[in-house]
């Protein structure tokens, strides 16, 4: 195992390559190079703090480690909005950029760059992490290095070392999750790191089946949000036979999802269970097991106040974490994990855990994934939910619309919940939002709920950076038919527009803005069933609606114009 504090000087050959992008491999060599640039660079700058504030892996790669050696504190901030750079400016941080770092440094080629790289003081190097914020408020988190290098020993018998495995990440490395799962881990254990942007699960899954020697080990280190798109889609998201390992970690793996890739492909399943706060505590084979087994060194102390209390040589020395979970100790030392503290709310004077409501609806053989909210009613709070019905529940959303899918799912909850805490609202999606760590994002959830625009349900079935396909489903009672036509009813254009448009915002940020030539081809009634296609080229749009996924029997193309939404435009209303 090699430390990342010394990795420079661990003897690795200088033409071995560690990582990977879409142009090409880097060598040893290029990244000690370009990591040594950076840290002289930094240190002529004289700044005491760096924050990083990067999404190409590669370069969070290089400018970790040269922050590191220049004897830069290290800020990983939550998000990468300019307004979050704003600040950490005014708060005397060196913000170190994608765009500035692809200035400076000549990534595709040697540069001959004699400074050295000593090992550095991982006890001395302070790093700060933002969680997720997907209860609350992000909250900043200060760590040493040589508490994430305690991680990397708690680890290592999860990575094989040696050039026998390849290492793929749909994991952001600017997140602490990915940083030490998709960076630090296979770099100490010796193994090549992809970086390649993550587009679309198949074309995820593409790339590892093209990269990947049929005799070596293609570990793919991800999140729940991704398994589940996975097993959605396995038709299209493939593999040929290979040795393959699963690491997720971030949110509960549906373990039916899990079931479904183990049989489509035979891979072996690592869940971890840890944050951003505590560093890694636990792990399990989910496919064997709903127990945890703690990490070596790992101590968890229930707490009737704050959940489970956890001590760990990954948490700076003398302090604690408390990461909202409650657990179940087990006389074998392992622990079962109950629903966060944070998830137990009081509607109608009784307590309820939302996550309590969201294993009664996954129960139900109509509903794939739920997310239950609490939200203010006219007169009192009240339970909400947005669900993602399975094969069965969409052939009952298609057939008796959505107020006969709401009695049913209704009807399953009335064996176990009162009426009181049954939910008053519903959206049914083709799926849960989540965030760039692959959590459920509740603000995403709440803009669902805010929005007035009922569109159609709506199945992502790919999605890039230049194209979306999905498939609408115009319910039989859906509510914008009213006066179009009575007797023949038909979908209004507008509807199809604003289909469009939550569909481009949701994923590029971007609305319809002007309509440069739109033909309807025929009209869509309520029931009907389109295929939507998109491709984006700047800001032009070219539209395809089709009865057929291959796009022969259009029922509407042409071109549209895209433009920028702000943040308050953005997310969250696809729903019906």
């Amino acid at each position: 195992m090699i430390l990342p504090s010394s990795y420079f000087q661990a003897g690795i050959p200088p033409q071995q390559a560690v990582f990977r992008s879409r142009n090409g491999t880097i060598s040893h060599e290029q990244y000690r190079q370009h990591t040594a640039e950076l840290a002289h660079a930094l240190r002529e700058t004289g700044a005491d703090t760096a924050a990083l504030m990067t999404e190409d892996n590669y370069l969070f790669a290089v400018a970790l480690m040269a922050a590191l050696h220049a004897g830069c504190k290290v800020i990983i901030p939550g998000n990468l909005s300019a307004a979050t750079a704003e600040t950490l400016q005014g708060e005397g941080a060196l913000v170190v950029s994608d765009l500035a770092l692809r200035g400076a440094l000549p990534i595709c080629g040697h540069s001959n760059c004699g400074h050295p790289l000593p090992p550095f003081d991982a006890a001395a190097a302070h790093l700060w992490f933002y969680t997720s914020g997907s209860s609350g408020e992000p909250k900043r988190i200060h760590r040493t290095f040589a508490n994430l290098e305690a991680e990397l020993r708690m680890l290592a018998g999860i990575l094989p070392e040696g050039e026998s495995a390849i290492v793929y990440s749909t994991a952001l490395f600017h997140h602490a999750y990915g940083i030490i799962f998709g960076f630090l881990l296979p770099l100490s254990r010796g193994l090549l790191c992809d970086t390649a942007e993550f587009l679309s699960p198949a074309d995820f899954l593409a790339r590892v089946d093209a990269l990947t020697p049929p005799n070596h080990l293609a570990w793919i280190v991800t999140t729940p949000a991704f398994i589940r798109v996975w097993a959605a889609n396995t038709d299209m998201c493939r593999l040929s036979p290979r040795p393959l390992g699963i690491q997720c970690a971030g949110a509960p793996l549906p373990l039916a999802a899990a079931q479904q890739i183990h049989a489509q492909t035979g891979a072996d399943f690592v869940e971890i269970f840890g944050s951003s706060e505590t560093g890694v505590v636990a792990h399990r084979n989910p496919l064997a097991t709903q127990e945890w087994s703690p990490f070596t060194g790992v101590c968890i102390t229930p707490s009737a106040d704050t959940g489970m209390r956890i001590d760990s040589p990954c948490i700076p020395p003398g302090e604690s974490a408390h990461p909202g979970d409650n657990a179940e100790l087990l006389p074998n030392g392992r622990f079962l994990l109950l629903p966060r503290r944070d998830n137990v709310v009081k509607i109608a004077d009784k307590r309820i855990s939302l996550s309590e409501i969201e294993q009664y609806l996954e129960a139900s053989e109509l509903v794939e994934q739920a997310a239950a909210l609490k939200l203010e009613g006219k007169t009192r709070p009240i339970s909400a939910a947005v669900v993602v019905p399975t094969p069965a529940g969409l052939e009952l959303l298609r057939h008796q619309g959505s107020q006969g899918y709401r009695k049913a799912l209704g009807a399953h909850l009335a064996h176990h919940l009162p009426p009181v805490l049954i939910p008053k609202k519903w959206r049914f999606v083709g799926e849960i939002p989540t965030n760039t760590r692959g959590k459920t994002d509740r603000e995403a959830l709440l803009r669902i709920f805010d929005s007035k625009a009922y569109l159609p349900f709506l199945t992502p079935l790919a999605t890039s950076a230049t194209d979306i396909m999905a498939r609408a489903l115009y319910l039989k009672d859906s509510p914008w038919v009213a006066g179009h036509f009575p007797g023949h009813p038909i979908i209004p254009g507008v509807v199809m527009l604003r289909t469009l448009s939550a569909l481009t915002t949701q994923y590029w940020g971007m609305r319809i803005d002007r309509i440069q030539r739109l033909k309807f081809n025929a009209p869509v009634s309520p029931g009907d069933e389109l295929y939507i296609s998109l491709r984006r080229k700047n800001e032009r749009l070219d539209v395809l609606l089709s009865r057929t996924p291959d796009g022969s029997e259009p029922t509407c193309k042409g071109i549209c114009r895209l433009a920028h939404v702000s943040h308050l435009e953005a997310g969250g209303n696809m729903h019906a």
